[in-house]
């Protein structure tokens, strides 16, 4: 679903409004890209440890 529902003023009628997206810079970019390496190593080290017979 790409909309979010708002309510306005007269009570019982809501419509839809769409809602604009950012694309984050500096810092933030970089602070979800960690995040996103972050996991992909976390997901390594669960798959070796499994292969390996480690719980």
């Amino acid at each position: 679903m790409d909309q979010h529902i708002v309510k306005v003023a007269d009570p019982g009628h809501e419509r839809p409004v769409a809602l604009a997206r950012i694309s984050p810079t500096g810092f933030v970019r970089w602070a979800f890209w960690g995040l996103r390496l972050y996991i992909v190593v976390m997901l390594v080290l669960v798959v070796i440890g499994f292969s390996r017979g480690f719980v």
